[in-house]
């Protein structure tokens, strides 16, 4: 039997180790990153590799332009809406106002009397009454104008307090109260008369007319 030696691994010629000043600098090795093909390359607004198929989404100067108006005209809307409410609650307010403090001169002038100016002072009533009201106080004047004369009667206002029951922009109920000193011929001192008078009221042009006014307690 013939047999093959073989070397061994160890008997094995070994390379002289080079020296630190024999060998030639390497650069450094750059690590590489798969992302940064796609980052670096291609239009800058390119959507990047991991984002394939999606897209930026940009409004153009038309959508824009349609956006604005429409939102112009929604504040228009809204702003006329919220000024046409707030005029119509200042109208109502005002009216309301106004009827109130129609219906307490009314009064005050419905008790005012005096025999020397009889004359002025009913006529300023007629002036502020209206439909049957006023056809029924100017029926009593008549009877009355003597009856006021002869006592001498003198009625003035001291104080007078309205509220108002209800109302709109055409009509009205006032409660008046009012207290009166009133004297005539045979009783020379004013006594003080409180008087509690219901008005209904009703818009005539521009002005506030009572149309039917009662005593009530």
């Amino acid at each position: 039997m013939t047999m093959v030696t073989t070397r061994s691994e160890t008997e094995r010629p070994s390379r002289s180790p080079e020296t630190s000043a024999d060998r030639e600098p390497r650069e450094p090795r750059e690590t590489h990153d798969p992302t940064d093909a796609a980052v670096g390359s291609g239009h800058p607004d390119a959507p990047r590799a991991g984002l394939r198929g999606v897209r930026t989404w940009r409004p153009t100067p038309r959508l824009l332009w349609t956006v604005t108006a429409v939102l112009l005209l929604v504040a228009v809307a809204v702003t006329a809406t919220l000024g046409r409410s707030a005029w119509q609650q200042q109208r109502e307010a005002d009216s309301r106002a106004a009827a109130l403090a129609a219906g307490r001169q009314i009064a005050v002038n419905f008790v005012t009397m005096n025999a020397a100016s009889f004359d002025a002072d009913t006529q300023r009533v007629l002036d502020e009454t209206t439909g049957a009201f006023r056809k029924e106080y100017a029926s009593t004047l008549a009877q009355l104008e003597p009856v006021v004369t002869a006592n001498k009667t003198v009625s003035t206002v001291e104080r007078a307090e309205a509220s108002l029951v209800s109302g709109d922009d055409d009509s009205a109920k006032v409660i008046v109260g009012v207290v009166a000193p009133t004297s005539n011929a045979s009783t020379p001192k004013a006594e003080k008369k409180t008087y509690r008078l219901r008005l209904d009221l009703v818009k005539v042009g521009d002005a506030w007319k009572v149309s039917t006014l009662d005593f009530v307690s």
